[in-house]
């Protein structure tokens, strides 16, 4: 008798995984030739915030101040937010690079082969996850036809998992050599240093009066995150343009610090966007984020003058520029700190700790619900790769969502972890929190944004919204989130492409044939990203549409030209 897809399984089990070994060892070995580098530094998997000393001067581009378990900031608005001087020493012209201690560099291209082996490690493990699941589901809708052991099936994922984590384990320590997190930490902090100066200077012209502006109004019919993503759209449309802008009406200082020396009363009559012929001195920016036309600097584009040293440092380059505005816009009043300050207090907020965004009122007329299940299969995949460098750390949460329902029952599910969470939220419950208790979701997405790792959804504004102010508190937060639907994006953004690295003949149904150097646009509307080692997208060459395997193409960044503030780097005026 022939043996069924479970005894061929079982049969080979030792050699599948050890050619998954040494496929991903050889092709670790040959792209780096370090090895034996290996073994002098270990990696941290608790993000750490971005701030490193310069002489008599600390450089942060955290929101808030540094404190045992929050960065609490104060309400000063003195430009840049992120910079304080702790001497009188002359700060150094603004176009010019800090030099601190030298340490190694690498190259762009290093940097983007060593983020592709880590995706490539993880598109790999969900492919295979999702091949042997399958072959569990069959053995539960035919078990009469399929011989499948169920428990031989469980260990060899258990056993790719693990090897998984090793891998990365490594790759993470790869990272961390060589003086690499320093060079990371100055890029970073150098360049947000730069961007936010270049923004607080277009937010308060010399002259309000005559001062070139894009009005822009705040209050819509959505949620929180809708609402701030649109005047983050605002705020971009502002310096591409090199205007001001100006909120009308809205809410805004219950929760911030004013965004401009400029207001209302500095505005008298305004034209459509873009205005005539781009003289116009108050252009309207539209309540819709689709302006027509649309201008090239909108997400995720990325600016021509920035981008080859965006790309050296981070994983997600258009979600650090979209973050550098929130960073801006987002400074907490006094009233918002305070209660961020207490509620940390209060539940003894601490790091390693992962936040959970579960949204499920609304959300099941926008996307697919998913399941509290769902979202810890990928907290406890968070811890048990951070027993390899911790042992024994307490699993703690972060758990935030529109269900009041999630609390108790989180609690029951899971009695090994703490759960932590927002008790004006648990009081208030479902619509309610979205439609009248605004101030606790904006607090929930600060919390978030400062745990060490998120599980979320990117089709959700919060879950991006979240994602984007990491990237603000660490050098590279990328691959701090793990999204249980879409990859990010941006609602209206510019079309995302991805190009083929190597040729791809379909060997099931639905998968589109590309050849090397096809360009690939993510999604249909919005990437997403199955979890199954693929993801679905149109190419560009053949107009066919299906799934493409994540593993053989590359990502393609949009670079375009912005207005120049070249001068201003240099000179410090517009």
């Amino acid at each position: 008798m022939s043996e069924g897809p479970a005894g061929v399984v079982a049969k080979y089990r030792t050699w599948l995984v050890a050619v998954m070994v040494v496929y991903l060892a050889g092709y670790f070995i040959v792209k780096f030739d370090v090895l034996p580098g290996l073994l002098q530094t270990q990696s941290n998997l608790t993000p750490v915030p971005l701030q490193y000393h310069d002489k008599n001067r600390v450089i942060s581009n955290t929101v808030f101040k540094p404190s045992p378990r929050l960065h609490h900031t104060s309400a000063s608005i003195t430009p840049p937010p992120h910079i304080q001087h702790t001497s009188t020493t002359s700060t150094p012209p603004l176009h010019q690079r800090l030099h601190l201690n030298p340490v190694y560099e690498p190259s762009l291209e290093h940097e983007l082969a060593r983020r592709q082996v880590e995706r490539d490690v993880q598109e790999n493990t969900w492919f295979i996850n999702d091949q042997l699941n399958q072959l569990l589901k069959k053995k539960e809708e035919r078990s009469n036809i399929v011989n499948i052991n169920v428990d031989t099936v469980k260990n060899i994922l258990e056993e790719i998992h693990d090897r998984k984590r090793v891998t990365q384990y490594d790759l993470r320590r790869l990272k961390d050599m060589d003086g690499l997190p320093t060079w990371r930490e100055r890029e970073a902090a150098e360049l947000s240093e730069l961007i936010q100066r270049r923004l607080y200077a277009i937010q308060h012209p010399p002259d309000c009066t005559t001062a070139k502006i894009v009005a822009c109004r705040m209050e819509r019919n959505c949620g929180v995150g809708c609402q701030l993503h649109h005047v983050l759209f605002c705020m971009m449309a502002a310096y591409g343009s090199q205007r001001t802008m100006v909120l009308q009406r809205g809410t805004w200082e219950q929760y911030f610090l004013p965004i401009s020396s400029c207001n209302t009363s500095h505005i008298t009559r305004h034209s459509k966007w873009p205005g005539l012929e781009g003289d116009s001195r108050v252009v309207y920016f539209p309540d819709w984020d689709h302006p027509v036309p649309p201008p090239d600097y909108l997400p995720l584009s990325i600016p021509q003058d920035i981008w080859q040293r965006l790309l050296r440092f981070h994983g997600e380059p258009g979600a650090w520029w979209v973050g550098q505005f929130f960073q801006y816009l987002l400074r907490p009043n006094q009233h918002l700190q305070d209660n961020i300050h207490n509620l940390t207090t209060t539940l003894n907020f601490q790091t390693p700790i992962v936040g959970v965004h579960v949204r499920l009122t609304d959300k099941k007329n926008e996307a697919k619900l998913h399941d509290l299940e769902e979202y810890m299969n990928h907290v406890e995949e968070y811890y048990k790769s951070l027993d390899l460098k911790e042992k024994n750390a307490t699993r703690r949460i972060y758990l935030a969502t529109d269900d009041r329902n999630i609390f108790s029952n989180a609690t029951i599910k899971y009695p090994n972890y703490q759960i932590l969470y927002n008790p004006e939220t648990d009081s208030v419950g479902e619509f309610k929190l979205r439609k009248f208790s605004k101030f606790s979701c904006v607090v929930d997405v600060f919390m978030l944004s400062r745990c060490s790792f998120v599980v979320g959804t990117l089709s959700s504004n919060v879950g991006r919204l979240v994602y984007e102010i990491m990237q603000t508190l660490y050098p590279d937060a990328s691959s701090y989130f793990s999204s249980l639907d879409n990859d990010y994006f941006v609602y209206f953004q510019r079309p995302k492409l991805a190009r083929a690295r190597f040729p791809h003949y379909p060997r099931r149904s639905g998968v589109i044939m590309m050849q090397t150097g096809d360009l690939i646009k993510e999604g249909y509307r919005y990437p997403y990203n199955f979890h199954d080692g693929f993801a679905q997208g149109v190419n560009l060459r053949t107009m066919k549409r299906g799934k493409y395997p994540y593993y053989k193409v590359e990502k393609v960044y949009d670079i375009v030209n912005t207005s120049s503030y070249g001068h201003f780097d240099k000179t410090g005026k517009l």
